[in-house]
């Protein structure tokens, strides 16, 4: 295979010109663009222009029959939108009436301009039926939007303009930091698409490329070609190059192939389309890379690849298709590569489809779920396959006072492990809510009956006594108080105050639950089938189940009590709430008589969410979890931002998880050091001056005294180019390579990376790139909750 070797910022530059820009909010750049082009003025003229009646001004006239006139003398020609002005024209009519041919020839230098162009030059035809124009040595630029260059000769016509010896640039006049020279451009009008054969690509006037062929947008609609490339090094990957080619199939359908080379890795191969349609819309995206050759991967398959699959279809008038599905080659993929599709740190990947049929009072729906768990375990969880689903709703019985809910569901379960139980799951969930309220508050009383049945066939594995028949009963009865009390007579002036009491009573009594599923595996898996604590915050404290799923629901004879603050100013926006609950035990919620799996004291941890919009520019949040059985905090996360503007921002933030409560609510993966998490971290991003965009990151493990990742990231923008670098270190798995670690259990990839774009080519695409630098890392910016 013949191999061609282009220098990086030639061939950066050149492949960014096929780009049709990205979307963002206009700023104060592309106002100051937009002001150094050349815009329409006065009352646009409707209908067609080559219908339009002639004005012609001038000094002099010399009329010498109705089928020739010469203009001299500051000549000002209007035809609808169009202007002409000279200091000579002639003017020639061939024929009569509607068969009339008019011309106009300008001699010297001349004015043009219409709602599409400004054109300027020496000698030009003009046909006054139509929008053909033929002109020597013109300089043009684009009405509205960036665009401009000279040409030896131009054919204007209705659809097109051929020039010959042309130049094209989207930078404004006066700077030339870019251009395209071309021995012939055809810019397609409607198409909105120029063609250049012979184009040499100039830097600052400096030839850097040539191709005999390129293609560019000269406005807002796609088009086939390639996107804005971008680069880099990585510990990992060694020097990276990725070129995306885009091509534009029909209005509803697309496609993205980016060829990606690692010089470590080898070649990596990404594919997105996009469609429309009749059956729906959806995404396929993969990645592979067919020969992983780093030296320090231990993987058996050499072979990496993820695909991605998300399709969301309305089906006739009552029928719902989703599919949600991500697969990857090995449980390390999302640690060895940066995705959009997934992250190591959310530990699992999901492929799910679903089937629903919906009426105003009950639905149907058929599905299927499975998970990849990334952590490294001889099992994995379950997966349920087919689950069935049914709900049914009636408000206003008895008169109006009672609604009624059914919830029923049948799911299998199996096991890719054939030491694991399999089953099958029938649930009944019939519940009746009484629900009062009048301008004090609410009150809501509701019984409900768990009605489950089980099915299990036992594997090879240590559950060979697996009970095969299990019937599961257990009443719940719940009563939920809520009001609101407000005043106007508070500590602060001008502001009224709310206070909002919650005290809600649940009972359920105790089922032994452990002849349900797996003992042996129960620690990693969950317990039961698809069952597993649930996290804990102040909004979880009225919850009815401590527990996800249905193989595992808890005893309760509990009280909750909370409430929430708020604090409304003079123009009722919502400036500071704070809400604090507890659950008060009665007795210990059980599952079972492992004493693991019950609650003790008689009190759960103190739960407490807070927000508060200091002013415009400055937001806090904060939540707060203190555990009175091990009296010592569990939980904590505060974040304080500044931003007075746009998307310049300065956060910091601290989160806390003690080991106790990872241990309780995380999968096994997450405190891989078996400590406090302790982190600190801050967030800087900055536009400067309307060419400059900053974004500074910093993450601090202050257990373990280490950065988690920094990231540094500067971009300039002008009116016509921009160009950023990222500098990136984070932390990574123990599995990783232990080439570039620090220390023995301390492993980091270091990266930079490049990107050059060229800009003035589409639709309002001179942003910034802060969110874009925003976005990227271990831990993306959440803003703090907006009141």
């Amino acid at each position: 295979m013949k191999h061609f070797s282009y220098s990086f910022i030639s061939f950066a530059i050149l492949t960014a010109l096929y780009s049709s820009g990205a979307l963002a909010n206009a700023d104060d750049l592309h106002r100051q663009c937009l002001s150094g082009v050349p815009q329409f003025t006065g009352e646009p003229v409707s209908g067609d222009a080559n219908e339009q009646p002639v004005y012609i001004e001038a000094d002099q006239a010399d009329i010498v029959n109705p089928s020739r006139a010469t203009y001299s003398g500051d000549v000002d020609i209007k035809q609808g939108n169009r202007h002409l002005q000279a200091p000579e024209v002639v003017v020639t009519q061939t024929g009569e009436g509607a068969n009339a041919l008019r011309h106009a020839y300008a001699n010297g230098v001349f004015d043009y301009r219409d709602e599409l162009i400004v054109l300027k030059g020496k000698d030009a035809k003009i046909n006054l039926n139509n929008n053909d124009a033929d002109v020597a040595n013109s300089d043009y630029q684009f009405v509205g939007r960036q665009g401009r260059g000279t040409a030896e000769s131009s054919e204007n016509r209705e659809n097109y303009r051929l020039l010959k010896n042309a130049t094209f640039t989207s930078c404004l006049p006066n700077d030339n930091a870019w251009q395209i020279d071309a021995s012939e451009m055809k810019q397609h009008i409607k198409e909105e698409y120029a063609e250049m054969w012979h184009a040499r690509f100039k830097v600052a006037g400096v030839p850097v490329f040539y191709t005999p062929y390129l293609q560019l947008p000269i406005g807002d609609r796609r088009r086939s070609g390639l996107l804005i490339p971008s680069a880099g090094h990585s510990s990992r990957d060694g020097y990276w190059f990725a070129q995306p080619v885009y091509w534009n199939i029909a209005p509803n359908y697309d496609m993205t192939i980016t060829p990606k080379y690692m010089s470590q890795r080898g070649w990596q191969w990404l594919g997105e389309f996009r469609y429309l349609n009749a059956l729906g819309e959806g995404k396929i995206f993969g990645e592979y890379l067919g020969d992983d050759r780093y030296e320090d991967y231990t993987g058996e398959n050499r072979s990496r690849h993820l695909f991605y699959w998300k399709h969301d279809a309305r089906l006739w008038d009552d029928w719902r298709l989703n599919i949600d599905y991500t697969k990857v080659s090995d449980k390390r993929y999302f640690s060895d590569f940066d995705s959009d599709y997934g992250s190591s740190t959310d530990g699992y990947a999901t492929q799910s489809a679903r089937l629903s049929y919906y009426q105003p009072n009950w639905n149907f729906a058929i599905s299927a779920k499975e998970f990849q768990i990334f952590d490294d375990v001889d099992i994995g969880p379950y997966k349920a396959l087919p689950q069935m689903d049914f709900n049914y709703y009636k408000n206003g019985l008895a008169k109006g006072w009672l609604d009624f809910k059914l919830f029923a569901q049948a799911v299998h379960f199996d096991n890719d492990s054939k030491a694991m139980p399999t089953a099958w799951r029938y649930h009944v969930e019939p519940s009746l809510n009484l629900p009062m309220a009048n301008k004090y508050g609410s009150l809501n009383i509701e019984t409900k009956l768990y009605a489950t049945h089980y099915q299990q066939k036992a594997g090879t594995g240590v559950d060979a006594d697996i009970q095969k028949s299990v019937n599961r009963t257990i009443p719940q009865i719940k009563v939920d108080l809520q009001t609101v009390l407000a005043s106007n007579e508070t500590f602060i002036k001008g502001y009224t105050q709310t206070l909002e009491p919650h005290v809600q009573y649940l009972y359920r009594p105790y089922r032994d639950q452990s002849n349900i599923g797996s003992k042996r595996y129960s620690n990693y898996l969950g317990l039961g089938y698809d069952s597993a604590l649930l996290q804990q915050d102040y909004f979880s404290l009225f919850r009815d189940r401590r527990y996800s799923g249905l193989d595992r629901i808890a005893s309760a004879n509990q009280f909750t009590l909370g409430g929430t603050s708020r604090f409304y100013d003079e123009n009722a926006n919502e400036r500071f709430n704070v809400s604090l609950g507890q659950i008060i035990y009665l007795n210990d919620s059980r599952i079972d008589e492992n004493s693991e799996h019950s609650t003790t004291g008689r009190s759960s941890s103190w739960a407490l969410e807070s927000n508060w919009k200091i002013n415009d520019q400055w937001n806090w949040r904060g939540s707060y979890q203190y555990d009175t059985r091990l009296d010592a905090v569990s939980l904590m996360n505060t974040s304080l931002e500044y931003n007075p503007e746009r998307n310049n921002l300065i956060q910091l933030n601290y989160r806390y998880a003690s080991k106790e409560y990872i241990d309780q609510n995380l999968t096994s993966g997450v405190n891989r050091y078996n400590q406090d998490i302790k982190q600190l971290g801050s967030t800087v991003a900055w536009e400067i001056a309307d060419n400059w965009a900053v974004v500074g990151r910093y993450y601090h493990d202050i257990t373990l005294n280490k950065p988690v990742e920094q990231y540094a990231g500067v971009r300039y923008n002008t009116c016509c180019w921009s160009a950023g670098v990222g500098v990136r270190r984070y932390l990574v798995s123990e599995s990783d390579t232990r080439k570039y670690s620090d220390s023995k259990d301390t492993l980091y990839d270091n990266s930079v990376s490049f990107t050059v774009e060229l800009r003035g080519l589409g639709p309002n695409d001179h942003h910034s790139g802060l969110v874009d630098m925003l976005d990227k890392g271990m831990l993306p910016y959440v803003k703090p909750f907006n009141l």
